[in-house]
Formats: C-alpha cells, sequence, structure tokens
C-alpha cells in the first residue's frame, strides 16, 4: 500500500495541479473574452509605451532596425486579419504591434527634423522673420519682449551670404526695448547666442530633445536696442489685434487684476509677476493661468448654453430645428476664435482639438465624454508628434480626463440614486458632490504627473479648487466674454470691473492658501521608470471593468513610493563645470560662489527634494570638510575630493581619496581617478551615487543619453551653417 500509494499521490497531486492551472486559464480566458471590448482602449497606452522605450535607449536605432519594426506591425496587422479570433492573438498581436508601432513614428519624426546648427560663439548680427512674440514680467517687475524668429540669417564673418536657418531662434529683447515685434515683423539685432542646454543632471530633463522635435535652433540675447521693420500679413493683423486687446484690458484694470485677466482673455501669459504665478502654483491653482482646456471648456459651454437659450425662444427653432446640435457647432467655433486669440498655444490647440471630436460625437448621436473618445484623441496627438509622450500638459490631460470618466463611472450609480432620492438634503448633497469629486479625481491623478515634473506636491489644492474653478466658470470667464462684446462700442469696464473683483478673490484665495502650513512640499522627483509604473496602473484601474481592476492601485503605489527607494546622488556636477552640488543630510551644498546658477540649482532640487545652502569656505559640516577651496566628502571606500580652484590638490588633500572633481583643469592625485574640467566637457554633467557594495557609482550624461540625433556634441556643436561638400 505504501508503494502503491507512494506512486499514485504523485499522479494524483499531478492531475490536480493541471486541473487547477485549467481552471485558472479557463477562468483569465473568460474574464479576457468579457472585457475584449476594451482592447482598443489600450492603444494609445501601448503606443506611448512604444514611444518611450525608444526615447529610453542609449543608442540610435539604424535604418534597418526601422524596417524590421515596420515589417513587425505589417505582420501583426496581417496575423490579426488572418488569424483574429484567437484570443492569444488578439493580445499579442495588438501589444506587439502597437508598441513597435509607437517606437517607428518616434523614430521616423525624430530622423525627418534638420539637425542643430553650429550657432556662432561670438556676438552677431542676424536678421529673422517674427513668428510669434509675448511679453515677460521678469524677477525685478521689468517688462521684456520674447520673440521667435524664422528664416535667421547671420549677417557677420564667415557665415555673411549663407542660406537661412532651418530652424527657428527664441531671441530676448532688452527690458527697455522701444520695438513692439509682431508677428511677420522683419527684426535686425545684435545677440549672443546659446545652443539649447545640456541636462543638468544625468537623466534629468533633456531640452535638447524638446527642441530637437520643436524646430527650435537655441536662444538669444539681444546686447543693443533691435531694428523692427514691420510686415503687413494676415497673422500680423491678429498679433496687433491680441496686443490692442491687451492695453485695453490693462487700462480697464490696473494691477494683477489686469495681467491675469489679459492672460485668460488674450493669453498674454507672460505679463502676470513670479510672485503671483508662485502663490498660484502653491495653492494648487496653476492651471487657471495657462489657457488650455478648462478655460475653453467654460468658453464653449457658455456659448453652448446661450445658443441653445436663444433657440429655444422660438417656437419653431425649439420644435423643428436640432438645436443641441447646432449650438454645439456655433460653441466650436467660439472655441476656435478664442484659441486664435489667445495665440493658438500647443495646449490650447489639443484641449480643441479633443473638443472637435467631442462636438462631432454629438452631433453624431454618440457619447460625448467616454474613454474612446479621449484614445482617439490622444492617438492622433501621439502620431501628430510623438514628443507629447513626456510633455507635462499632455500627460496632466491625459491622466485627468482618463480618472474623471472612470471615476464618475463608478459612483454614478450611487449619485444617481441620491439625485432622485425624496429627501432634499440627499439631492443636494448629489448636487454638491459634483464639483468636489471632479477636484479630488483629477488633482490625485495629477499628483504623480507634477511630482515627477516639478518635484512638489499641493496638499491644499482640493480646497482652492473647489472654490477657485466655480468661480472661473459661473463669475469671471462671463464677464470676460461679455467684455468682447462691449469693445465694439468702448464700454468694457462695464464688464471688466465686475472680472476684476472675481479676479481678486481668486488671487486672495490662492495667497492664502500658499499660506497654510505644508502648502508646497519638496518631494524627489519620480523617475522615468516611476511615471510609467504609475501610468500603467492608472490606465488598469481606468480601462478594465470589475473588480480587477482595483489591482492597479498597487503599481500606482508603489510609483508614489520610487522616489524614496532610489538612491540620491552624493555629488553632483554641472554640465559647464561651473557648479558643484554634495548632498549633506536635507540640503544640497552648491560652489564655488553665493550665486548659484538658478536653472541647474533648480533641476537640482526638483530631482532630489532638497532643500539649498552653499559650500563652507572653511569648516565641517556632517561627511563634507572644506578647507582652502577644496572639500572632502567622506565615503566607507574612501573620500571624495572636490577642488574649486585650479591649482595641484595637496598631499594632505589627496590623503585616503578614492576619487577627485576638479572643476577647473586636469589635475589630480597620483593614482586616483579623476573627473577633470575635460571630461566633464566631453561627457555632460556628472553624478556620483552610492552602489550597493557601499562605494561611489560614477554616471555621465552620456552614458544616460547616449548618442542621439538631438544629443549635441561636446561644447554644443552642431552641423555648421555652410554649403557641404558632394562627400558629406
Amino acid at each position: 500500500m505504501q508503494i502503491i500509494t507512494g506512486v499514485v499521490l504523485p499522479r494524483q497531486h499531478i492531475d490536480r495541479a493541471r486541473s487547477t492551472l485549467s481552471r485558472m486559464t479557463m477562468g483569465v480566458s473568460a474574464w479576457l473574452w468579457g472585457q475584449h471590448t476594451r482592447f482598443v482602449l489600450w492603444l494609445p497606452a501601448l503606443l506611448a509605451a512604444g514611444m518611450a522605450m525608444y526615447f529610453t535607449l542609449s543608442w540610435e536605432p539604424s535604418a534597418a532596425w526601422a524596417w524590421g519594426a515596420g515589417m513587425m506591425v505589417v505582420g501583426c496587422v496581417a496575423a490579426r486579419l488572418v488569424w483574429g479570433h484567437g484570443l492569444l492573438v488578439r493580445l499579442g498581436c495588438g501589444v506587439v504591434g502597437a508598441c513597435a508601432a509607437g517606437a517607428l513614428l518616434a523614430w521616423v519624426q525624430a530622423h525627418r527634423m534638420p539637425p542643430f546648427p553650429d550657432l556662432p560663439r561670438r556676438a552677431v548680427h542676424l536678421s529673422g522673420r517674427v513668428l510669434d512674440a509675448d511679453g515677460r514680467a521678469l524677477r525685478d517687475g521689468a517688462w521684456a519682449w520674447r520673440v521667435r524668429l524664422a528664416d535667421v540669417r547671420f549677417l557677420d564673418g564667415i557665415n555673411t551670404g549663407m542660406p537661412p536657418l532651418r530652424r527657428a531662434l527664441v531671441l530676448s529683447l532688452l527690458p527697455d526695448d522701444a520695438c513692439v515685434p509682431v508677428s511677420g515683423d522683419t527684426v535686425l539685432a545684435r545677440v549672443m547666442l546659446s545652443p539649447p542646454a545640456f541636462p543638468a543632471l544625468p537623466g534629468g530633463h533633456d531640452v535638447q530633445r524638446r527642441a530637437w522635435f520643436d524646430g527650435r535652433a537655441g536662444t538669444a540675447r539681444a546686447l543693443d536696442r533691435v531694428t523692427c521693420g514691420h510686415g503687413h500679413p494676415p497673422s500680423a493683423r491678429i498679433a496687433s489685434m491680441r496686443q490692442a486687446l491687451a492695453q485695453r484690458i490693462r487700462a480697464a484694470l490696473p494691477g494683477t487684476r489686469g495681467d491675469i485677466a489679459a492672460t485668460v482673455l488674450v493669453g498674454a501669459d507672460g505679463a502676470i509677476p513670479a510672485r503671483v504665478r508662485d502663490a498660484f502654483a502653491d495653492a494648487g491653482l496653476a492651471h487657471l493661468l495657462a489657457v488650455a482646456g478648462l478655460h475653453l471648456a467654460i468658453v464653449m459651454g457658455l456659448v453652448m448654453a446661450a445658443v441653445r437659450m436663444g433657440l429655444t425662444l422660438s417656437e419653431r427653432a425649439a420644435l423643428f430645428w436640432p438645436c443641441r446640435q447646432i449650438a454645439a457647432v456655433c460653441a466650436l467655433l467660439a472655441g476656435g476664435g478664442y484659441v486664435l486669440v489667445t495665440g493658438a498655444h500647443l495646449p490650447a490647440l489639443r484641449s480643441l482639438f479633443m473638443a472637435m471630436l467631442a462636438v462631432v460625437a454629438l452631433v453624431a448621436g454618440r457619447r460625448v465624454v467616454s474613454m474612446r473618445a479621449l484614445a482617439v484623441a490622444v492617438v492622433i496627438l501621439l502620431c501628430l508628434d510623438a514628443e507629447n509622450v513626456a510633455e507635462l500638459s499632455l500627460q496632466m490631460s491625459a491622466a485627468a480626463v482618463m480618472a474623471l470618466i472612470a471615476g464618475f463611472d463608478a459612483l454614478r450609480p450611487g449619485l444617481s440614486a441620491w439625485e432622485h432620492d425624496m429627501a432634499w438634503w440627499r439631492r443636494l448633497g448629489a448636487r454638491c458632490a459634483h464639483p468636489l469629486l471632479a477636484s479630488i479625481l483629477a488633482g490625485s491623478a495629477c499628483i504623480p504627473v507634477g511630482m515627477a515634473h516639478f518635484g512638489t506636491v499641493q496638499p491644499w489644492f482640493v480646497l482652492a479648487n473647489l472654490l477657485a474653478v466655480p468661480l472661473m466658470s459661473v463669475w469671471i470667464m462671463p464677464w470676460g466674454l461679455l467684455s468682447f462684446v462691449l469693445m465694439l462700442p468702448g464700454w468694457e469696464k462695464l464688464a471688466l470691473v465686475p472680472m476684476g473683483w472675481g479676479i481678486a478673490v481668486v488671487d486672495w484665495l490662492a495667497r492664502q492658501v500658499s499660506w497654510l502650513p505644508g502648502a508646497h512640499i519638496g518631494v524627489p522627483a519620480i523617475g522615468n521608470g516611476g511615471l510609467a509604473l504609475f501610468f500603467a496602473g492608472l490606465c488598469w484601474l481606468c480601462l478594465w471593468g470589475g473588480r480587477v481592476r482595483l489591482l492597479g492601485f498597487a503599481p500606482v503605489a508603489l510609483a508614489l513610493l520610487s522616489p524614496w527607494w532610489a538612491a540620491r546622488p552624493g555629488v553632483m556636477v554641472s554640465p559647464d563645470a561651473r557648479m558643484v552640488g554634495v548632498t549633506v543630510g536635507h540640503t544640497i551644498l552648491t560652489g564655488p560662489g553665493a550665486h548659484p546658477d538658478p536653472f541647474v540649482l533648480r533641476e537640482w532640487q526638483r530631482v532630489t527634494g532638497l532643500d539649498a545652502g552653499t559650500l563652507p569656505d572653511n569648516g565641517r559640516q556632517g561627511v563634507l570638510s572644506c578647507q582652502d577651496r577644496t572639500c572632502r566628502v567622506r565615503e566607507p571606500d574612501g573620500d571624495v575630493v572636490v577642488v574649486l580652484s585650479p591649482r595641484q590638490p595637496g598631499w594632505v588633500s589627496c590623503r585616503d581619496a578614492r576619487l577627485v572633481v576638479n572643476l577647473s583643469g586636469q589635475a589630480g592625485c597620483p593614482g586616483v581617478p579623476l573627473i577633470g574640467r575635460f571630461d566633464i566637457w566631453r561627457n555632460g554633467a556628472y553624478a556620483l551615487l552610492p552602489d550597493h557594495a557601499g562605494g561611489v557609482m560614477v554616471r555621465t550624461d552620456r552614458q544616460a543619453r547616449g548618442a542621439r540625433p538631438w544629443v549635441m556634441r561636446p561644447g554644443g556643436a552642431g552641423v555648421p551653417d555652410l554649403p557641404m561638400a558632394e562627400a558629406e
């Protein structure tokens, strides 16, 4: 019996395991077949995943790789058409084909952009055509114009007579310049040029990649007053009209109220002082100062309501005309005009495109706000510009809208029951719950995105938005739209003054909330991997049906905790070798000098979530000790020596050193690895991180980004703007 039992029992266990596995497989298959109508909703997520994988590579795929990806897409489509009845074929072809298509789209768009030009390193005269212009309020309260130039020609030296640049150039004018540029003008200026900046930290924000896809060559700073030659294209009339409207608005509403009103009505977003922007950002109200989806939705909603109410005043129109569809089309036209008046910025254009899809759905009798409409909009936006996958505006919009749709779909039965309940307090509670839930859902979905891009959390955003957004919808924007009508007879002040009252309330609310304890909490930024994990969890939560969707909370929680698990850089070196940062406790100590580069320091603080300080000239602080412009950072395997002066480090400084960082030259310690000025010039920013063995791991920007089309050569060198030889 024992022998028989010993033989039979294992077979029973095997059969039982096979049966359990079969039941699990059948259960998963049945669940997936029940969700098959939602498979298409994953298309934008998979496209974005393919694009993100392309951008995270440290090497540039060849044309053969792109050809292979294209064949993979064709093969997946063919397999889906021929053997599309099988579940594995559907899932496999969908996932592989969509990811390959996303990577291929990103590769094609990256390689059709013109190369970065080699900008002169000296003061140079240039001429260019103004594409657009906007005024900026500087930190000291001064006002300066910033213009984007096309067809730029350099008028000095070897560049004389060369073809114009194939990329645009962003020119900042002097604060006291009398020139008022508008679109279509020709500008002559003497400037200093700068290529797109290198990342301040390995793996940090990539300005060069954004400039590559935006078609920008770099930035220019005017050294003297510029000369403007006014043109007369149609776009110039629109720009002149925007500037005239902004002046009339500020004349009726002086001060901060006029600046905010000009921002939301004509898109003069650079006019708002920095202190006001900071207060709105700390209160979680920064989206009120950026003309995008919220403002467009308010404008279109107001116009649609007004047109529909006007049509219902006619009995014939109310009975026989499609009033709802007519009002929706009128609202779309009004939204297009609003986007045009506010400067047609990219976030507003994206919102207008999504609004157009909503109007088409309404006219066709389909559901206006749905996951399918959002999926179509995101797919088209990603196909138009693959770099959108890394852009803040699209990430926040997609996360907020997805959370709103899925959240209200899940809560609709309970809200509907309360709305039709006999008790008045339940009906009132259901009405009040809508704006509160909208603020919680959209704001919560945007928290991880804000952590990734800004390294901050605003915990009071629900309170601020709960009061400010309704005020913007029912008071500020209606008076603003009425002011456009009253500008024809010159009576705009009748509408702008009440609008200013509402703006004053929102401004006061932003300042009060920003002063609350913990209104602005600096946290380590979520990395690219953590952000991808968050969006994977959010998509799982919002795109599936049933209780299985709750599993998406796990990756979302892991993404929120990921910044505290990642290793924090101990020493950071800027890409221009002019600045070093040492992490001591909860502070980044920077040097040399007491005035660090604000852009580099802001990026370091964003990534680490730490406060800023200054390296001591002499003394000790935690693991750091400095003497005679040489600092030592104690490590378990040996000290890191940071040399801030051009002289050779002494033998005392070299004792127990395992690595030397010299910002001023190539002098180091005998037999000790050196990171010198030439190394920094060649490899970009450096970060020294602790490894698992207790030592120091060196990471460079060149290692993190590799050789990509948008990664400029050392020193920011590009392709010379000269006629090429036939071999070149």
